[in-house]
């Protein structure tokens, strides 16, 4: 038998190493570019809304290079911004975690809830729109407060927008605009109905016939003056002044500081001077009101153009009101317009 010299020996072991070389850079190089070939593309806008409960986040991806058998690191839907999802893909047996960018985004607008779809008022009321706002809630920012600065962008807040007058009788569209923190708007629109006020009241007064022609009070304009200086006093009852004024010692007070003497209570201002129509009074003339039995339960001081100041209960004070709305409001009418001369 032939024998394989040293040589031949050598030869040999070192092709057998270098095939076994060659088989593991193969195995090697095979697996390196498996390893890099895996990829996972995500979608251009990969987002997942806020406080998203049930969601895949597979369907976030555009494209996958090879097979996504879990995902290892999820994202949480309750921290808005940039996440990172990480996915585990396998390829020939080879496997990468891949992490992937995604956003948690808030896209839900504020809810506002209105009282009323329309809200009418007769012209010459005050109106506060905002009564008329049940709530404005944002799903994550929570309650939005008013503001009345319009220059504000995507500040969290709500305004009201409406044309320049809404105090000019017809319809008013008025619209409630929320913004919450991320931006997201809401609208919403309920009408404003402005009324033509009812004909002032056409009083026959209910104590003595109404004297024609009567001498105006020349004291009249400085008694409005007068009055208009205490609108906004306390009403106190049983006072008559300076500090507090019940409806009686209002009007008596404000004569009083003309040096004109009158009495004190409603039932005997009812009364004084002499009495004149409704339609004749002018700016100083007391205006007894009461119900249809003819008892005076109250006194105000007439300023013109329909208008009178007195002071009215604990809540309010000493007020200017529109004759015609008290009428309606109170329940009262004017029983007697008295000009004191």
């Amino acid at each position: 038998m032939k024998s394989i010299d040293g040589s031949s020996k050598m030869k040999f072991l070192f092709l057998m190493m270098l095939s076994f070389i060659m088989m593991i850079s193969c195995y090697v190089y095979h697996n390196y570019s498996t390893y890099k070939s895996i990829k996972v593309v995500a979608e251009e806008s990969a987002t997942v809304e806020y406080g998203s409960a049930n969601y895949d986040v597979k369907k976030l991806l555009k494209a996958v290079e090879g097979e996504v058998i879990s995902v290892k690191k999820d994202i949480d839907t309750s921290v808005i911004g940039e996440q990172e999802v990480i996915f585990e893909v396998k390829k020939d047996n080879i496997i990468k975690e891949v992490p992937v960018k995604v956003m948690v985004v808030d896209t839900i607008a504020p809810v506002v809830n209105i009282k009323q779809e329309k809200i009418t008022i007769t012209k010459g009321e005050e109106i506060d729109l905002l009564s008329n706002i049940e709530s404005v809630v944002d799903e994550i920012d929570g309650e939005i407060a008013f503001s009345d600065d319009t220059t504000l962008e995507n500040s969290n807040y709500y305004s009201l927008n409406y044309g320049n007058d809404i105090t000019n009788v017809g319809s008013h569209e008025v619209k409630v605009t929320a913004y919450d923190k991320s931006g997201n708007l809401s609208t919403f629109t309920f009408i404003l109905e402005v009324l033509e006020p009812e004909p002032e009241p056409v009083v026959e007064p209910a104590v003595a016939p109404v004297v024609s022609n009567a001498a105006v009070n020349p004291s009249g304009n400085d008694l409005v003056s007068i009055a208009k200086s205490l609108v906004g006093a306390p009403y106190v009852a049983g006072s008559n002044g300076p500090y507090g004024f019940d409806c009686s010692g209002f009007v008596q007070y404000v004569y009083s500081k003309m040096g004109i003497n009158i009495s004190r209570s409603s039932s005997t201002q009812l009364h004084e001077g002499v009495p004149v129509s409704y339609q004749d009074a002018q700016p100083g003339d007391i205006l007894s009101w009461g119900y249809v039995d003819g008892v005076s339960t109250h006194s105000a001081l007439y300023i013109g153009n329909g208008q009178m100041i007195h002071a009215t209960n604990p809540r309010q004070g000493v007020i200017a009101s529109d004759v015609a709305a008290w009428t309606r409001g109170s329940g009262t009418r004017v029983i007697s317009v008295r000009r004191i001369n």
